[in-house]
């Protein structure tokens, strides 16, 4: 008899514990089915562990329209093939993170304008995209641009490299506050791949005071109106390049082409950087005083006897290393043999080797006093001008007034 009642007891137990779970799954059913955002994400986990994809994608993606974040992220980690989805629905329930996601990947899309774009995020609190727009303000049209740019593209799906090239611009050394910098689509541009170095070279009927046209391949390159950027154009790249619009020369060697072309004087490209000499092993002080007062460092310089060495009496041309700023070589001009090369200080800069990131102090100096004394060249025909297309423009402020 009591071996009967305890059989019986033991079954009253275990029937009342299935009872009990049959009743949490029932539970968590009914709250699935009735729209509990909450509830369908646990019935989705639920089906997950029993290995029921099916199941676990249905109930993740009902609650996941609902704007529930953790079905969104299960979603999103389970099944990434349709991330663009699930990205759009986390976009939806506000997740700052897949905002940023979707519109980056919307600035490589031929199918959005920068326009539209501009439209779809201009309003939405995520930092990445409150910087971008900072960008897009900080460089548009107005009445006091010292620089005028366009960037030209061959399609839409190149407004991160229009972005990216902007973020350059601000985080270069060089003062760019009045600069204004324009987007322009070109279906036409056509690029090729010049000269021995393989440079990108493009044309476009588009027409600006200054250019950069965004190649597909190929390396970079500059003339006094025109950068061509590739998708490898990094960041120092790119100021690097800009460095030939202000005023200074390649500090590498240049090819022969264009090292003849320079080294002798036929250059479109200011240099405030280089000087070039002959290859004569001597100099009198006469010839060394010469070049010292055309130097365009010399007031860096307190005696015009830094800048050589005297051997007897005669002087050969070039600093001694314990100077900072005097008369150093480089190696611009090493393709050809009756010419030498001169830089002012004895570093690899950013003009020599761009990954350096490299700008002396000095070369920063010497571009401000251009940039002034070219505002007194323009105040004296009271009028300022930025290219051959005579665009009237507020005259240049001092790098010091400049906000």
């Amino acid at each position: 008899m009591k071996g009967r009642l305890l059989v019986l007891s033991a079954f009253l137990v275990i029937s009342s514990g299935s009872h009990q779970v049959f009743n949490s799954q029932q539970t968590l059913n009914w709250s699935a089915h009735k729209g509990n955002a909450k509830a369908q994400y646990q019935l989705a986990n639920r089906y997950w562990q029993d290995k029921n994809r099916t199941a676990a994608h249905y109930w993740w993606q009902r609650s996941a329209k609902q704007k529930y974040s953790p079905a969104i992220e299960s979603l999103i980690r389970a099944f990434p093939k349709a991330n663009d989805d699930w990205l759009k629905l986390a976009v939806a329930a506000g997740d700052p993170a897949a905002k940023r996601q979707v519109a980056m990947t919307e600035l490589t899309d031929n199918n959005i304008s920068i326009g539209q774009w501009q439209h779809r995020w201009q309003s939405a609190d995520e930092a990445w995209l409150k910087q971008k727009f900072a960008l897009l303000e900080r460089y548009q049209k107005n009445d006091n641009c010292d620089i005028s740019i366009k960037v030209i593209a061959a399609n839409q799906s190149a407004k991160k490299r229009y972005l990216d090239f902007l973020s350059a611009v601000k985080n270069s050394p060089f003062t760019t506050s009045n600069w204004c910098i324009g987007w322009a689509l070109d279906e036409e541009l056509s690029c090729t791949i010049g000269d021995e170095r393989g440079r990108a070279s493009c044309r476009s009927d588009k027409v600006a005071d200054r250019t950069v046209i965004l190649a597909d391949k190929g390396i970079a390159s500059a003339d006094s109106r025109t950068l061509t950027l590739t998708p490898d154009s990094s960041e120092k790249v790119i100021q690097h390049e800009l460095g030939h619009w202000l005023g200074f020369a390649d500090e590498y060697a240049m090819s022969e082409s264009l090292a003849r072309k320079f080294c002798n004087g036929h250059y479109e490209h200011e240099s405030l950087n280089i000087i070039v000499s002959g290859q004569a092993q001597y100099y009198s002080s006469a010839q060394v005083q010469d070049i010292y007062n055309n130097l365009p460092w010399k007031n860096e310089i307190p005696s015009w006897k830094e800048i050589a060495q005297q051997e007897g009496e005669k002087w050969r041309l070039g600093s001694s290393e314990s100077r900072d700023i005097g008369l150093f070589k480089a190696d611009t001009c090493n393709a050809i043999s009756d010419k030498q090369a001169w830089r002012p200080v004895n570093v690899r800069t950013a003009m020599e080797q761009h990954n350096t990131g490299l700008w002396p102090e000095l070369y920063l100096k010497l571009l401000r006093k251009h940039h002034i004394n070219n505002c007194r060249v323009r105040r004296l025909y009271r009028e300022c001008y930025l290219s051959q297309d005579k665009h009237r423009t507020k005259c240049c402020q001092k790098p010091d007034e400049r906000t």
